[in-house]
């Protein structure tokens, strides 16, 4: 996986504040951006959303 489009996601994430519509964005499905968002954090040893089930912010 290429970390540099793992970072794209999760700004693009933060721009506009939903994992889905952000997905729609990049071409991807929500299900592929949320497991790159989680590889990432793995890979980097840090959570980087607060996840809920109707919201996202920044941890």
């Amino acid at each position: 996986m290429d970390r540099l489009s793992d970072i794209a996601i999760f700004i693009r994430v933060l721009d506009i504040g939903s994992i889905s519509a952000a997905a729609r964005s990049l071409g991807l499905s929500s299900a592929v951006a949320r497991k790159r968002l989680i590889s990432l954090e793995k890979h980097i040893e840090v959570s980087l959303l607060h996840r809920t089930t109707r919201r996202i912010s920044d941890a």
